[in-house]
This record gives structure tokens, sequence and C-alpha cells, in this order.
């Protein structure tokens, strides 16, 4: 079935004021349409966001701040925003009308530029760039799909400053592997983008012209992401040795994975390849070797290189050969028209000439048109058959998919046996969130429709933001569409102050990066508040001074305890001491040593010096022993302790030299 042509907004007006004729295109954010501004009856493009989106208010309102920066842009190399308004459940934009293609369908119908139109197109470009980075205003989704090539030869670049809005919410499947095959290396990795994003993939698009290839392909937007992450582009020579070693550099300067690597602005980038193209001009015209397309010996029309006078080979006896012109420079003035095109419009203008001859006055043709239009009407009147009965589609959003069959069975309509799903924010999964035909068009009885059915709201992926500062972590939540909960402080010994340490769920259980959510999901995130401080051996006052630089408040608890390495007087621990088990403004005991243990000296007066010796030493105790007995005669009765110093019941500390005395 053919979508434009059922388009309920295919001859209605907008706003009272823009007729709308066609549709000319349809994207994942918005359609756009061929539209007729009555007010100052000129052609305009006007684009309709598509009503899932519009039900969002939160993009809803992203994509009117950012219609109104682009309107500020006035530049002969940007697509002009007239208008932006509302119309009941209608959000629009209204643009300049170009007719023409865009360098992604030059691309695929001709494959290569030379170098002197790829410099023709990226001059255009970056003066359009220039502008809007003065401007404070980042494209975000450059690509040869945004670059217009006008039938009167101007070059100008669509969707500025919408980028921003449509990431959010439209960039998946297909439409992502389109954007991301011209996604700078800081975008890949969740860095915010600023106008040297927007000259990497400008120099992406000039490998593409070049060559006719992207330099990173892929089955998966992941696959193409990866590359641009951590692989260096390719210079175009690879493919082309024949491409000036100029341009190579170009490339290579524009496409630095790093930011600072690249030009600063997009006029440091114009300014040298002004230079560079005079350059390669002036080996030209010293008669140095030039390095042009080599010509195969049969050429394929649909490869060529295309020049302004060419004429799009047909893809079908159906189309008509459009013709490309150029306003970039005088590069493609020198190309011969195709033999059946220069055929054809000299038969063209024969057939014109004789026609002007035999034309006939103008009251005769008058006369036949009025005969003739009373004739088809009549005819009309007495010989059409009734046609089939033409009914609208309902409005079956937010039902169920039965009630939502039944109401269309009750219109006559049939419900096509396959079933479309979409992401949703505000109708639940597995309610319907619309059909194709789309509610309110006229279409005739027993027509199929699809229903399109909520998959509920899109997930997203956590984003990794363990080791980055707060500020960091919350702008990638935000940039997630996650919400942000909690904030919480522990100690850690690895990680500085500020950090993030851990990201938890409403349970309390941390959530490993990649995991899948529910957009707006909350998370919890725990920081880095420093490393404990080791205050073993300091005084009270020093230990509770570094405890409170840590937001710890420490107090002496308990007697104190023995210590044979910490001074009397001193702090021996403070308890807990584990970095899980305390937060910041928690308190905390301090353990004060006592000094080495004490013993007491006991009774061993009268006994054996032997026998006195091992009880002391026993308790940790040194013996000194005062007698004229030799030692092998200590265990004998007549070795017998006359005399203990320190003397008996005398508490002394572990370690002491205690002397005993024999006068035998």
């Amino acid at each position: 079935m053919n979508n434009a042509a059922t388009d309920p907004l295919v001859g209605t007006t907008i706003d009272k004021r823009y007729l709308i004729e066609d549709r000319i295109a349809r994207g994942g954010m918005a359609s756009v349409y061929r539209g007729l501004d009555y007010r100052l009856e000129r052609p305009v493009a006007v684009k309709v966001m598509h009503p899932h989106l519009a039900a969002d208010a939160q993009f809803t309102a992203r994509f009117i701040q950012e219609a109104r920066q682009a309107a500020r842009l006035s530049h002969p190399n940007i697509v002009n925003v007239f208008d932006q308004g509302q119309d009941g459940e209608l959000t629009f934009i209204v643009m300049e009308y170009l007719p023409g293609i865009t360098l992604r369908e030059l691309l695929t119908d001709f494959g290569v530029l030379t170098w002197e139109q790829t410099l023709d197109v990226v001059k255009a470009i970056l003066q359009g760039l220039d502008l809007a980075h003065q401007a404070g205003i980042v494209h975000r989704d450059l690509k040869p799909e945004n670059i217009l090539m006008a039938d009167d030869g101007r070059i100008k670049i669509a969707d500025f400053g919408l980028a921003r809005a449509a990431s959010h919410n439209t960039q998946t499947g297909q439409a992502l592997l389109g954007t991301v095959a011209y996604l700078s290396p800081e975008l890949v990795t969740g860095s915010p983008a600023d106008i040297r994003s927007d000259l990497y993939a400008l120099g992406i698009m000039m490998f593409e012209m070049l060559t006719g290839k992207q330099p990173f392909i892929g089955d998966q937007a992941v696959t193409i992401a990866y590359q641009h992450a951590n692989a260096d582009v390719p210079v175009p020579s690879e493919i082309n040795p024949d491409i000036p070693d100029e341009l190579d550099d170009v490339i290579r300067w524009a496409t630095q994975r790093s930011p600072d690597q690249r030009p600063a602005h997009a006029r440091a980038l114009l300014d040298h390849i002004i230079r560079v193209e005079q350059e390669i001009k002036k080996r030209v015209s010293a008669g140095e070797p030039t390095r042009v397309m080599p010509a195969a010996e049969a050429p394929d029309e649909r490869t060529k290189v295309l020049r302004p006078g060419d004429v799009a080979p047909r893809t079908s006896a159906d189309d008509e050969p459009t013709e490309i012109l150029g306003r970039a420079g005088d590069v493609f003035a020198d190309l011969e028209v195709p033999d059946y095109a220069e055929t054809s419009l000299a038969q063209e203008d024969v057939a014109v000439e004789a026609t002007r001859r035999q034309r006939p006055s103008a009251g005769v043709w008058w006369a036949f048109i009025l005969t003739a239009l009373v004739a088809v009407g009549i005819a009309i009147l007495l010989f059409a058959p009734r046609g089939p009965s033409i009914v609208s589609v309902p409005d079956v959003s937010g039902t169920t998919v039965q009630e939502a069959g039944d109401l269309l069975q009750a219109t006559e309509l049939l419900v096509s046996d396959q079933l479309d799903q979409e992401f949703d924010d505000a109708i639940p999964a597995g309610f319907v969130i619309g059909t194709d035909p789309a509610a309110g068009a006229e279409v005739e009885e027993e027509t199929s429709v699809t229903l399109i059915i909520s998959q509920g709201v899109e997930p997203t992926a956590l984003p990794a933001v363990v080791g980055l500062q707060l500020e960091q972590s919350e702008a990638r939540l935000d940039d997630a569409r996650l919400t942000l909960g909690t904030v919480t402080r522990k100690y850690s010994d690895t990680a500085q102050p500020g950090v993030v340490t851990d990201v938890t769920n409403e349970a309390g259980v941390s959530i490993a990066p990649g995991t899948q959510l529910e957009a707006e999901a909350v998370v919890n995130l725990v920081t880095s508040a420093g490393s404990l401080p080791d205050v073993e051996g300091l005084t009270v006052e020093q230990a509770q001074a570094a405890l409170k630089a840590l937001e710890l408040q420490g107090v002496v608890g308990g007697d104190g305890e023995f210590s044979e390495t910490i001074a009397e007087g001193l702090v021996i621990r403070y308890t807990p001491s584990t970095n899980s088990a305390l937060d910041p403004g928690d308190t905390v005991t301090l353990t004060i040593s006592r000094g080495p243990p004490l013993v007491t000296i006991p009774d061993v007066l009268g006994g054996t010096i032997r026998d006195a010796v091992d009880t002391l030493e026993n308790l940790g105790l040194e013996v000194q022993v005062r007698t004229v007995l030799p030692e092998d005669s200590w265990s004998d009765s007549r070795a017998e302790v006359t005399s203990v110093e320190p003397g008996e019941g005398q508490q002394v500390p572990i370690g002491t030299t205690v002397t005993i005395r024999s006068f035998a």
C-alpha cells in the first residue's frame, strides 16, 4: 500500500497557512512534506513530528528548542528554518524547500567524486559549519543524507540543530547504522560532543566522496562504533593511490581519535583546505604529474563521476533524466553530456519548435477544452461504475489487540496478520499504539490494516560510571535516561575522594555496567570518602584530629590494653576499623596503651636456685643469679635462695630483671 497516497495530512492545511501537497520523506522522528505557504506564496518543506513522539512533553520541548536555535542560522550553505509551531496535536517545522538530491543519492548513483569536486563540496559544508559553530551550535549528525544538492547548484546542510533531539528518541536499527558510520570516538565512549565532532564526521564524508566507501563497515552498529573508538581512519590513497597526498593529510588531521589533535574549528580546516587546493593546482599548472581517476574501458553510467550538465541515467523505462548542477566551483563545467541525453534533448527541441509553428489560436483552444470537459463530465455521470465505499481508519491507540481488531472489523476493515512493534513511553506494553495506515486515513473498505503494538518504554543500558567523578557519572546517567537516586559515601583504600565506587538498584544490590534497565529507572551511587587514617602510635589528640579530617569522631573507651610495642598513653587502634563498616559522621572508639603487661613476683625464697630461675623466666622476667656455687649445683638442696629483688608480691613489667642470691 502506498503510505504517501493514504497519508491523512496530504491535502490539509496546517496552522491555516501551510497546504500539505505531498509527502517526500519519512524518518524516525518526523515526516517531511512538500507544501505551499499561502501567505507568502512560496513552496516550503514542512517537517511534522510523529504523533507518538509529540506525546512526549520533554521530547517536544527539546524539538522546539533545537528548531529555534537552527532558525537563528542564516547562511547560503544552511537550510533555512522559516517557522515552527503547533496545530492541535501536530508539532511542525517549516523549512526552505530545495528541489534536488542529497549527497547520499549522488554517491549511490555515481560512486565517487573527483578531488576537485570533493573539495568544492567540503568547502561549502565548512562555510556553513563555521557560522553554526560560532553561534555555539553543533550539528551532531553530519552525514551525506543531511547534505542537499539543489537543482540550482546550491549545497546546503539540513537538519541543523535537530540531531540532538532525534538522538534521544529515534536512532535505532538501520537509522543508527546510517548515523554511527560518521560518529566521532568521543560520542561512542559517552563523552559530550563539541564542534570538533562535526569535523570528524566531515573527514569520514570526505573519505567516502573520494573512495566511494566508508572507512569502517559492519553488520551491527556496535561493530562500527568499536572501530571508530579503537582504530585510526585509513587514508583514501590506500584504496586509490592516485588521490593526492595532501588530501590524505587533511583526512588524517580531521579524523584524529583525540579531539584535541583535530582542527580547533571549522575555519581552521577551511583555510587549510584552501591552501591545499592551491598547492595541488600549482603542481598541475607546473606540468607535474597529476592524479586523475583512471577511466574504465567500458564505463558504467551509474558509477561515473557526476558534473553539472550531466543527466542521471535511467534506472527504469519510466524514469525521467535528472539534471544535476553545481555552484561550489567551476570543476563541473568540462564533462560531456552522455550521447543518449544529448539526442533526447535535441529531439525535444525539434518537437517544441514544431509545436510552436502549428499552435492554434487561444480561442480555438478554449472552445476545445470546454467541450472536452463537458463531455467527460456527462460520461462520468452516465457510465462510470460505482466505486468501492471509502471509510476512515478509526483511532485504536491505547486499546488491547482484541478491542482494536473488533473496532476495525466493525468499520469494514481487515486486520493484517502482521503486527508491528515499537517502544512507547506512554502506552503500556501489549497495548496498541496506532495503525498503518494511520488513524483518520481515508481508505477503501476491506483494506488490510496493520496494528502497531507497544513494547513499553524502551530499555536502556547502565553506562560505565565506576571510577568517574560524581558530576561525570550524573551526566552519563542522564544521557542513558536513568534517574539518579541517593548518593552515599563509603571509605575506600583504592579510590580518591568523590570517585564513584559502586552502582546499586533501589534494593541496594550492585549493578554491572551494560545491565538493561527500564527508562527512568532509579539507580543509586556510592562514592569514595577517602581512605581511613592509621592512628597507631599517635597521641589521643593527634588521632582525633586525623579522624575529624575524614568526618569521624574518636572517643577513648575502656581501660586500655597492655602493649609490648606501643608506649603507655598512646593509641593502639580504633574500633570499628574497616571501610565497609563506617560512614562519614560515625563515632569510633580509641583503645589506649597501658604499656607492657605487669607480673607479680612470686615467693621463691627457700627453694633451689634452679627452681627459682625456671619460675621467674616462665613469667617473662629476666633473672640474674648472685652465688658462688657453680651452675651445675644449682639444683642441690644447699643452693637455697636467700633473697629476691624486687621482692615477693611486687608487680613489674614483663621483661624486668629480677636478682636472686644464695649464700651457701
